[in-house]
């Protein structure tokens, strides 16, 4: 007979805001009787950690380790990660679940010799470290596709990843032929899009955000750092594309993270600072996309699955997407989203744009349409839980 509740040990960089955390944190919020969760973190203070904590979330951190420590780590030459092995062996979890885009391997190895019964390696993107450059990357790439994948074969009991193409890159091959390989979205709540509509009005939340009631508004959300991932220069140049065709366009980014600064200047050197709105982090996604959005935009290089995009669905909002994004989200919601190759003009974007704009639906129609489809949360939680429950039955 299975346990109850099923002890989980799950392993993120960090509690802050970001796509696998939110996720997560979703999943916690849905308040399962047959999952206990508890978290370790590469960094401390993350802005869900007191959440989490609430929740009764034991949280462990990864001791601090020199600049040369993680390089050496991220080029497969550091030292045994023993304090992992340690809380595993102490605590008796049975199930430990790493999240990430590479080092699956040592933690999976480190699970195996302390006994916990379930490891699953969970590859959350299409790319390693947002696709950054360099020769220290070249060496971590062929790691990854060498020693790395044969430790995680090895040693975990599920490799999963957030979409089909996301898991061809983690595993290669091996993804159509190994049956522990499958596919578990990082699916959305979709009852704060309809809750949004009661805590604001449309002018009220545009009069926060300083946005002119007649304005139409381009929005995207993602973060800022210094990876090319999000593709914020090809954002810019649609927009100026589709500022010279209508007056009352308006861009909102928001988010956060080192380029941001940049972007405000790129912004300016286009002559359209007076039009691009760089609200930074919102805790409110639902609500800016709801009452502040008319089309979303991501022209990403490359997605493991584009949450925001999950968001904009259940926010009635039709998205235009580069066609390198996962195709089990493009495919699936083909009725809500345009594809457009990264190679067309900034024109050919824009066109897609206006097309998105007039394709707005109901807020009700777009959240029935992912809560009723495997992106929602209530079928992820579903999926861990069978996971879990699947492989302790036969452990």
């Amino acid at each position: 007979m299975l346990k109850q509740p099923i002890r989980v040990l799950q392993s993120v960089g960090s509690l802050n805001r970001g796509g696998i955390e939110t996720w997560l944190m979703n999943i916690l919020r849905q308040r399962s009787e047959e999952l206990q969760i508890d978290f370790i973190l590469g960094m401390p203070n993350g802005a869900y950690e007191d959440e989490a904590k609430k929740y009764g979330c034991r949280i462990y951190y990864h001791p601090v380790r020199s600049r040369v420590q993680k390089r050496l780590d991220m080029v497969g030459l550091g030292k045994a990660p023993h304090f992992l092995k340690r809380v595993l062996g102490e605590n008796n979890y049975d199930v430990f679940h790493v999240h990430g885009d590479e080092f699956f391997g040592d933690a999976m190895k480190e699970a195996a010799a302390a006994g916990v019964p379930v490891r699953v390696a969970h590859c959350h993107n299409t790319q390693i470290a947002r696709g950054k450059k360099g020769i220290e990357m070249q060496v971590r790439r062929w790691r990854f596709k060498t020693w790395d994948r044969f430790l995680t074969l090895r040693n975990a009991t599920d490799i999963v990843a957030c979409s089909s193409d996301a898991g061809q890159h983690f595993m290669g091959r091996h993804w159509k032929s190994d049956p522990r390989c499958k596919p578990i979205y990082c699916g959305v709540p979709t009852d704060q899009f309809g809750c949004s509509k009661d805590r604001w009005t449309r002018q009220e939340f545009r009069k926060m955000f300083g946005i002119p009631e007649d304005a139409v508004v381009i929005g995207h959300v993602g973060s800022m750092d210094l990876t090319p991932q999000k593709n914020h220069a090809l954002l810019l140049q649609i927009f100026r594309e589709l500022a010279g065709r209508d007056e009352r366009y308006i861009l909102c980014l928001a988010g956060d993270g080192p380029r941001r600064p940049y972007l405000k200047e790129e912004a300016e050197s286009l002559g359209l600072d007076n039009r691009v709105l760089l609200p930074g982090l919102c805790d409110d996604v639902p609500s800016l996309m709801v009452h502040g959005f008319d089309v979303h935009l991501l022209p990403s290089l490359f997605e493991g699955l584009p949450v925001v995009g999950l968001e904009a669905v259940a926010s009635g909002l039709c998205t235009v997407c580069s066609d390198t994004i996962t195709r089990d989200y493009t495919e699936y919601f083909s009725g809500r989203v345009i594809t457009v190759p990264l190679t067309a003009p900034p024109s050919v974007w824009a066109d897609s744009v206006e097309m998105a704009i007039r394709k707005r639906i109901a807020v009700a129609e777009g959240t029935a349409l992912v809560r009723n489809s495997p992106f929602s949360i209530e079928s992820s939680l579903n999926n861990l839980v069978d996971t879990y429950k699947k492989r302790l039955a036969v452990t």
